[in-house]
């Protein structure tokens, strides 16, 4: 049996909200102070808990660290999908591949934070650097298998379309901090016009050299 609730509250309800007060401490603290801002204590006195809370969740603070990562990576991958479903099914590549891109914007201008820990403190830890790689992993399958929905790849090209898929991936991250870091001026909607035209470009590239060098 569970215990009985504590001021109408179950226990229950009570260690996720714990949980949720962490997860929103260690974003908050890698979204503004970075990694070596963000240590065990920083978070507790963050999310207003006494330390041992923080073991009824995560074992230590890498396994929070990851868990702070990893959400985000789903939550992007989830809004991705949701602008390429946006599209339409009878869009053509460059079509589902802007509204995935603006979705992701969307979410990324909605709390930066989100995207200074995946894109920048990730590289800094590494723990995360090893989720990071994982997350470019994702992201590079999940091109490679809109592109697939679109054209008439050959097995020949695998090789060709993961090498095309790869620069895509960690050309959009690199190019995402550039514009947020004011390197180059340009609205949302252009920005994610130019990742559809360059994953356009890549698949098309891909596709026409069925045989390897």
């Amino acid at each position: 049996m569970s215990p009985r609730p504590y001021g109408g509250v179950t226990a229950d309800r009570r260690r996720a909200d714990r949980r949720a007060a962490l997860l929103e401490a260690a974003l908050d603290l890698l979204g503004t102070e970075g990694v070596q801002g963000t240590s065990l204590r920083a978070v507790c006195a963050r999310a207003g808990l006494n330390p041992r809370y923080f073991y009824e969740s995560y074992t230590d603070l890498d396994a929070l660290l990851t868990d702070v990562h990893d959400r985000i990576v789903t939550e992007v991958a989830d809004a991705a999908a949701r602008g390429a479903a946006a599209a339409g099914p009878d869009a053509g590549l460059r079509t589902t591949v802007r509204s995935a891109a603006m979705a992701a914007l969307d979410l990324g201008r909605a709390d930066p934070r989100k995207v200074r820990v995946v894109l920048i403190e990730a590289a800094a830890s590494p723990v995360l650097r090893a989720r990071r790689q994982a997350a470019r992993r994702r992201y590079t399958q999940l091109v490679i298998d809109y592109a697939r929905q679109f054209y008439d790849i050959p097995p020949t090209a695998g090789a060709r379309m993961h090498f095309a898929a790869t620069m895509l991936v960690a050309g959009w991250g690199e190019n995402l901090v550039a514009w947020l870091d004011g390197e180059f001026d340009t609205t949302p909607s252009a920005l994610a016009g130019m990742f559809a035209d360059a994953a356009e470009a890549l698949a098309t590239h891909a596709a026409g050299r069925a045989r390897p060098d």
